[in-house]
């Protein structure tokens, strides 16, 4: 049997066509706008939910890299730190040599006394120091000063003044990607205190910072010199304990740039294949929109000998 193709099936596949024809061109004209080859998921579902994942993976990396940039920070503050303690202990040793001299009298050492006062100060700021308004040293208590004062200094021997760690001393990890946490921090009271097991007391090997410069002073005030060369030792191996610490946090700078350098990397292999996902080849889409405009025109023409008139200009 032949099917009779009427007027009315000739105008409606003329119209159809036209409407694809104006279909195609207004997603070649969003592409050529956006230049992005996927607009919405429908234009392709799997490619969009490629992006999404994509999208997710840059987004955690940025997170991460946030994460380095404020805990390098804090670890740049946790040298500066160690740097300022270090060099209060060599004036304090700088001062011990001097003061323990005959020849210096009991006003001289006094005055001298005054200084490692001073110097004793200087550490507790040292060690209370904050990042980003969190104190370094505090562990997860970087809300309040880990460090403590009780009493103060004067030239009388029986004036003293002591500190006591208040903080938390666990030492503070981060996470800088999915399955990886590295140190953030270090425990201030093992720092400053020599004590690594929270027992009170300094470890083997380790010394009390506060402790060894308020011996010094009581040693300066009371004009003993027999004592003023005794603290250097102690001065000694707090120098060594400061500096064994600003090693380790130096080692802990040197792996947030390793990290910094692979969460970069990756950043740029995600954008990368989101960008070759999603991004439209500007000259192809541009190419294809000409191409399309004068397929248009071409159906239009077309469709103007099968449509009849009037219902062309109904359609513009």
């Amino acid at each position: 049997m032949i099917s009779r193709v009427t007027d009315t099936m000739l105008t409606n596949n003329a119209l159809a066509a036209l409407e694809r024809q104006r279909s195609r061109l207004g997603d070649l004209q969003e592409q050529a706008s956006t230049l992005l080859r996927i607009n919405r998921p429908s234009d392709d579902p799997a490619g969009a939910a490629r992006a999404l994942l994509l999208r997710d993976g840059v987004r955690a990396t940025e997170r991460f890299q946030q994460v380095v940039t404020v805990t390098r920070g804090r670890v740049r503050a946790a040298e500066s730190s160690l740097n300022g303690a270090a060099n209060l202990l060599i004036r304090a040793r700088e001062l011990a040599i001097a003061a323990r001299n005959d020849t210096q009298s009991p006003e001289t050492r006094r005055s001298i006394a005054t200084e490692v006062g001073a110097l004793h100060q200087g550490l507790v700021a040292e060690a209370n120091r904050r990042s980003s308004q969190a104190h370094i040293f505090g562990g997860y208590a970087s809300g309040s000063a880990p460090f403590v004062v009780s009493g103060s200094f004067s030239t009388q021997p029986s004036s003293q003044a002591s500190v006591a760690f208040v903080g938390d001393p666990n030492e503070i990890e981060v996470a800088v990607d999915e399955v990886t946490t590295v140190q953030a921090t270090a425990n201030g009271q093992r720092v400053f205190m020599g004590d690594g097991d929270g027992d009170g007391n300094p470890d083997a090997g380790r010394v009390d910072l506060f402790v060894t410069l308020a011996e010094l002073h009581r040693a300066l005030a009371e004009n003993d010199p027999a004592s003023i060369s005794a603290s250097l030792d102690a001065i000694d191996l707090g120098i060594d304990q400061v500096s064994t610490e600003r090693a380790a946090i130096g080692s802990l700078e040197g792996q947030l740039d390793q990290w910094e350098a692979r969460l970069a990397d990756r950043e740029l292999i995600l954008r990368g294949n989101l960008s070759r996902l999603e991004d439209a080849d500007a000259a192809e889409v541009f190419s294809a929109l000409v191409s399309q405009e004068t397929a248009l025109r071409a159906s239009l023409e077309a469709a103007s000998r099968v449509v009849q008139p009037n219902l062309l200009q109904f359609l513009g």
